[in-house]
């Protein structure tokens, strides 16, 4: 007769029988396969345990440590937890809030003209650009901010007559170009 030759399990293949195990007990010697191992006199007898195979079997966790919910099981009705942090992050976004809002609107980093300065400036233009002699009086706007495009008005007194000039400012840097007294 043929036999087919017999291989031998490879690590993808588990063996057609595992080996049976059997538990170590604390004794003398081990009790015989099918009888549960006894413990110590009075203490009932162990339970039969499974034989794993290759691989292991799945056993569902019965203890308390791992599985599935295991930090929910049995915990019992939970403490209501503290607003406390809430209400302080709360106030702290509303402070925040508040401070982005003022900085906005009373912004202390804001580039202005100095309104002395500007006014010596068109005084020096209208001599210097414009022939006119006897200026006087010249009164700019304060606050005016240092971006390229702000216009404003200046009253003056040119030769014992109010007249306005349009100032434009051109730059950053500030330089601005004043208009003819008007």
């Amino acid at each position: 007769m043929n036999q087919p030759p017999q291989q031998q399990p490879g690590w993808w293949q588990p063996p057609a029988q595992p080996r049976p195990q059997q538990p170590w007990s604390p004794g003398p010697a081990s009790p015989p396969q099918g009888q549960p191992g006894q413990g110590y006199p009075g203490q009932p007898p162990a339970p039969p345990q499974a034989q794993p195979g290759y691989g292991g079997d799945f056993q569902p966790q019965t203890s308390g440590y791992g599985g599935f919910g295991a930090f929910n099981e049995g915990t019992g009705p939970s403490k209501p937890r503290s607003k406390k942090p809430f209400v302080i992050g709360g106030a702290v976004v509303l402070v925040l809030v508040l401070a982005g809002a003022a900085l906005l609107i009373f912004n202390p980093f804001k580039s202005v003209l100095d309104q002395d300065s500007l006014n010596e400036g068109v005084t020096a233009v209208l001599h210097e650009s414009y022939g006119e002699g006897d200026v006087r009086d010249v009164d700019c706007p304060s606050g005016e901010s240092v971006s390229t495009g702000t216009s404003f008005t200046c009253s003056v007194t040119v030769a014992g007559a109010s007249k306005t000039v349009s100032v434009r400012v051109l730059n950053d840097k500030p330089e601005y170009e004043v208009g003819a007294p008007k």
